[in-house]
């Protein structure tokens, strides 16, 4: 089974109905060709979404905390974010993201899964991108309004903040499902 194939839609207009700098909201009114049915459905598209494992020499993982809007908390993640229209590709701006956010650069950049964050609202790919080898270069570079500390992670820690619910977010928690399925490779 794949994500892809054919539908039994069709769409019979698409319109932008509103314009932020992270997102537009989009308006398309469809057929469902097997009833006839017409219907207005709502979806976002933004750009596509990059996450990093990036694990030290001493096989920590690179993490942080953030403050989110949305959940009104500090939240435990990995490095990451939008990927640019300036980066040629998801493992750039995961170099990009890891190196801003954290300092820490690293080795053999490699995209190891994407997901569809959420495929009924949303019309983007979210890619984890994993670093070897990662070493503090730098001081974080944070957008004004970012407030981000790095923290170095073991792996029994790492299992601890998982199965305790304090790794909350969604994407963060597929993330670490890849670097576990890659781990388990070695």
């Amino acid at each position: 089974m794949t994500g892809t194939g054919k539908t039994n839609w069709r769409r019979i207009s698409k319109e932008s109905v509103f314009k932020t700098r992270i997102f537009d909201l989009h308006l398309e009114k469809s057929e469902c060709i097997r009833t006839g049915a017409v219907q207005d459905f709502y979806y976002i598209h933004c750009y596509d979404w990059v996450n990093v494992i990036a694990v030290t020499p001493e096989n920590l993982l690179v993490m942080i905390r953030q403050f989110r809007h949305g959940s009104g908390n500090l939240e435990i993640e990995v490095p990451g974010g939008g990927i640019d229209p300036r980066d040629i590709d998801p493992i750039a701006a995961g170099a990009r993201e890891l190196l801003e956010e954290t300092g820490y650069r690293g080795e053999n950049g490699r995209i190891i899964g994407k997901v569809c964050p959420n495929p009924a609202l949303q019309n983007n790919l979210c890619f984890t991108v994993m670093f070897d080898n990662c070493v503090k270069v730098s001081e974080a570079q944070l957008e004004d309004t970012e407030e981000i500390e790095t923290e170095l992670v073991s792996m029994p820690e790492l299992e601890k903040l998982v199965t305790g619910g304090h790794i909350r977010h969604g994407l963060v928690l597929n993330a670490i499902h890849f670097f576990e399925i890659e781990r388990r490779k070695k």
